[in-house]
């Protein structure tokens, strides 16, 4: 995947963009709503009995506009509640809609001072980095007791704004050596009435090593046991390892096409910018051209008028010569007639 391009959706630009433009027409609202629901729906009794005996502090990381955040709160029971994202609109919004809910607006990248809270909870946002675990492992940082993680599960036909593809074997157990996965469940969301998500989602939950030691759990609590068959490799069936091998050439395909379809895009940009250019130049030339049979027609025109100008000074000249030379004749021809008739006669 391009690199570049990553950054640019994951810009605060980008979302703030998004989030005028078309996050309700696409039904952004409603899509925070149904993953927290599900999410809810799938957590551990052991969590949720966790939740409402000790009212942890709790951060919805990268919360949007605060509908999901708005769910969590009223069906865990929450007291404390904080949702953050970096785009300011959202949070503008997210205020405005729950102005009992606190809202902050800051990036987990830039802001050094970034609150630190019992649990974090992430819904449908690592998919959009090309290297999420990166940015798990700086959640982890801030989340003194849990992180509670919900993405898109096994999504081969990515949509354009994801980079990853999660799977069993490319899910960490271990967060930084500071948080251990605890409980997992694999959510077919398509099969929800109001579904916002046409395929699986997975929850994680990771727990601070003294958290997970108190806690006392059995081996029961930490898997969703009606997930638990799918996810024991099936080694005497040789079809299911020829069908896990398909999958994952299937990915990869995936992934060749996603970069040589990147690689075209680019070259088809720069064709575009040399066309632009040549026809920039194109109509420089011309405007140069025409310019120049302006300024020669004008040059034309002016020459035209001196000639006329000439034209009519010679034709008056011309005149006036003629009519001094006509005067002239005539008073010699009187001065000669004037002297012959004083001359005496001879006889």
């Amino acid at each position: 995947m391009d690199t570049q391009y990553s950054e640019a959706i994951n810009s605060t630009q980008y979302w703030n963009q998004r989030f005028i433009a078309d996050w309700k027409e696409n039904n952004g609202m409603e899509q925070s709503q149904f993953f927290s629901r599900i999410a809810v729906d799938h957590l551990p009794a052991w969590f949720i009995r966790y939740v409402h005996r000790h009212q942890p502090s709790f951060c919805d990381w990268g919360c949007a506009m605060g509908n999901g955040t708005k769910v969590l709160h009223e069906l865990l029971s929450l007291q404390n509640t904080t949702g953050i994202d970096f785009s300011k609109v959202a949070i503008e919004q997210a205020r405005a809609s729950y102005p009992t809910i606190r809202f902050i607006t800051t990036d987990i990248l830039r802001d050094e001072n970034f609150p630190q809270f019992d649990i974090i909870f992430s819904s449908n946002t690592l998919e959009h980095f090309e290297n999420p675990w990166d940015m798990l492992e700086k959640l982890s940082c801030f989340a003194k007791k849990f992180l509670v993680i919900l993405i898109p599960f096994q999504e081969y036909d990515r949509h354009f704004e994801h980079f990853y593809t999660f799977e069993t074997t490319n899910i960490p157990s271990t967060v930084r050596a500071s948080h251990h996965l605890t409980y997992f469940s694999i959510i077919n969301a398509a099969e929800y009435p109001s579904n916002y998500w046409n395929g699986q989602q997975i929850l994680l939950i990771y727990s601070a090593h003294a958290e997970r030691t108190d806690l006392d759990l059995t081996i029961s609590d930490l898997i969703d046991n009606k997930n638990l068959a799918p996810l024991i490799p099936d080694t005497v069936n040789p079809m299911s390892v020829a069908l896990t091998d398909c999958t994952q050439k299937i990915v990869q395909l995936q992934e060749q096409l996603d970069r040589t379809f990147d690689l075209l895009n680019k070259r088809l940009d720069a064709t575009d910018l040399q066309i632009a250019e040549a026809t920039s130049e194109k109509e420089a030339l011309v405007s140069a051209v025409q310019s120049l049979q302006n300024e020669i027609q004008a040059e034309k025109n002016e020459t035209a008028e001196k000639l006329q100008l000439l034209n009519a000074s010679l034709n008056a000249i011309e005149k006036s010569l003629s009519r001094d030379f006509i005067t002239t004749i005539k008073n010699a021809f009187s001065k000669l007639t004037r002297s012959k008739n004083k001359e005496p006669h001879v006889s």
